[in-house]
């Protein structure tokens, strides 16, 4: 039996000691959820705290538009939406051919095609806007009322 794309996250959240295939989770969040991918050589880089200071400020603008995060660091851990889970990184530097020395912020859509991909922290007013852009989230927009 197939589990639900909502079903899989919650499944990987709550298995944080398992690692992560992203030629697994990416396709499971298609239709689901906006992913937020920040790649970090390591965890306390300027540019990842610039970042994680501007998502931070905006959580429930996050919520909103229905995105989850996605850091993945050098020395192969990968948290999604703050669970930690070792061991995952690789896949997930193939998948996006990201160097592990590089800070990269890449914006994948609902629709599972990059939307943005940068080389520096992006402000969160960039990242709404371009997201509150999308004929995906327009429609949602207009639903939601």
């Amino acid at each position: 039996m197939r589990m639900r794309p909502l079903a899989v996250l919650l499944w990987f959240s709550a298995t944080a000691s398992y690692a992560l295939d992203a030629a697994q989770l990416m396709p499971e969040l298609t239709w689901e959820k906006r992913v937020l991918l920040v790649f970090a050589p390591h965890a306390q880089g300027a540019e990842l705290r610039l970042q994680d200071a501007l998502l931070e400020a905006v959580g429930d603008g996050l919520n909103e538009r229905d995105m989850t995060v996605i850091r993945v660091f050098g020395d192969d851990r990968v948290a999604v939406d703050g669970n930690i889970h070792e061991k995952s990184a690789s896949s997930f530097y193939a998948r996006f051919d990201v160097d592990r020395g590089e800070f990269r912020v890449i914006l994948v859509g609902k629709d599972g095609g990059v939307k943005l991909d940068r080389n520096v922290a992006v402000r969160s007013e960039e990242l709404f806007a371009l997201i509150d852009s999308m004929p995906m989230r327009r429609y949602e927009m207009q639903q939601d009322g």
